[in-house]
């Protein structure tokens, strides 16, 4: 034992999917990280894109939390994000595809009625 503790390589979580065997998972993880970059380069029409494919059974977008779509906008930061989901009442947690047809017409109300933070200064 050194003075700062052992010289043993760190513990690799077995349940981190870019360190696992199955290519599988790692392929999940990258098509969500392109419709989080969907939503990030679009802004709401995007995420409203993105809300739409997961209601329709696209499992790459139902498998995001809404708040990580929200957070994806440009110019949203995290407690933007949370208020946002409380006035569409939305759980933090809540998963795209497992939002009712209310709840999306909610966000999308909430966000059109935000619109002026996605859109630059005007002239």
């Amino acid at each position: 034992m050194t003075r700062f503790g052992t010289r043993r390589p760190p513990v690799q979580d077995p349940m981190d999917p870019l360190e696992a065997a199955d290519p599988d998972a790692a392929d999940a993880e990258h098509r969500r990280a392109l419709v989080l970059s969907e939503v990030a380069a679009e802004g709401p029409d995007g995420l409203f894109r993105v809300l739409r494919r997961a209601a329709a059974g696209d499992t790459d977008a139902a498998g995001i939390p809404v708040s990580g779509l929200v957070r994806a906008l440009p110019g949203i930061t995290v407690l933007d994000s949370h208020d946002f989901l409380q006035h569409a009442r939305i759980r933090d947690t809540a998963l795209a595809g497992d939002l009712t047809p209310g709840q999306r017409v909610a966000l999308t109300s909430v966000l059109d009625r935000a619109r002026y933070r996605f859109e630059g200064p005007r002239a």
